[in-house]
């Protein structure tokens, strides 16, 4: 491994991109959701349903079908939720954890049952690469920004709706009013309940497709533990980003790029075990969570 190679780090970069999609579009769906005064702590399990429905549903009928399925099964767990909060005023912190525990064991159960132990592992079609003629020539960037899966050029487009939705809108105001204040926006007219619904919903769906962005655009498959903690990283990018879409993307980033580049490092570094750029992201993830909680980075 060289580190001065500019192809080593066009790789890293590269790889930076598509592997924070899926931790962007768990963020938001997490945002989404606290927005609306709830939490989610299922995030992870959520994922991981998502992911094996996309590879159902991809199998079957195409990528296309795979993202759509992915969706639906995260809306059912969001809306799993919402009853269960709203309607029951259950714990939150206590469903979330039964959801991560039901998405991950649930899925692990039936996809042994689909696909049991010693068969061929099961390749579905990824979403396709688009390449932007003439500026993936561009010496360097060329390769990693105008080279990418279709999904992540989308979570660019998600990016920019839901800051516009969020911040320029009706509809984020009263999602925002409905976090901050209940009584607030009941008194101006507003079905908290609906919105919470709808909201809690919402950000299940955005998890679901989540874990689709592993199997459709990273893997091409499924397998136990493929989130590999992802959900409760995304749940940090939340708090880091400070419950904005572009703090949440930002925070993404920063944990996709010492993942890409501890997958990229692996055995290329004398003296360090393999274990250690492992847990480079995770490590890192704490350390930037620590540093942007301390009082004084809060205040500037």
């Amino acid at each position: 491994m060289d580190w001065s190679d500019p192809v080593f780090w066009e790789i890293v970069l590269g790889g930076m991109l598509r592997l924070a999609t899926p931790l962007f579009i768990a963020a938001l769906g997490e945002m989404i959701t606290e927005k609306a005064g709830a939490i989610n702590l299922g995030i992870d399990g959520v994922m991981t349903a998502g992911a094996f429905a996309a590879l159902v549903f991809a199998y079957f009928a195409g990528w296309g079908a795979g993202l759509a399925g992915a969706c639906l099964v995260g809306a059912i767990y969001g809306l799993l939720l919402a009853v269960s909060v709203i309607r029951f005023n259950a714990d939150q912190i206590v469903i979330g954890i039964a959801i991560s525990l039901i998405g991950a064991g649930l899925t692990s159960y039936v996809f042994q049952l689909w696909q049991p132990s010693g068969q061929t592992a099961i390749f579905v079609p990824l979403v396709p690469m688009i390449t932007i003629p003439g500026l993936v020539d561009i010496p360097f960037i060329g390769s990693i920004l105008f080279r990418q899966n279709a999904l992540t050029y989308a979570m660019i487009l998600v990016l920019i709706v839901a800051i516009y939705l969020l911040n320029r809108t009706r509809l984020g105001l009263i999602l925002t009013a409905v976090g901050e204040d209940r009584a607030a926006a009941e008194m101006r007219g507003v079905n908290v309940d609906r919105v919470r619904y709808i909201a809690i919903t919402l950000g299940g769906a955005f998890m679901g497709l989540a874990g689709a962005a592993i199997t459709l655009a990273v893997l091409g498959s499924y397998n136990d533990g493929l989130t590999n903690g992802r959900g409760y990283i995304a749940l940090a990018i939340v708090i880091v980003g400070r419950w904005t879409p572009l703090g949440a993307l930002i925070g993404a980033l920063i944990f996709a790029f010492f993942d890409s580049l501890g997958l990229r490092a692996q055995g290329g570094l004398a003296g360090l075990p393999t274990e250690a750029f492992s847990a480079l992201p995770y490590v890192m993830t704490i350390v930037v969570l620590m540093l942007a909680n301390r009082p004084i980075i809060r205040r500037a």
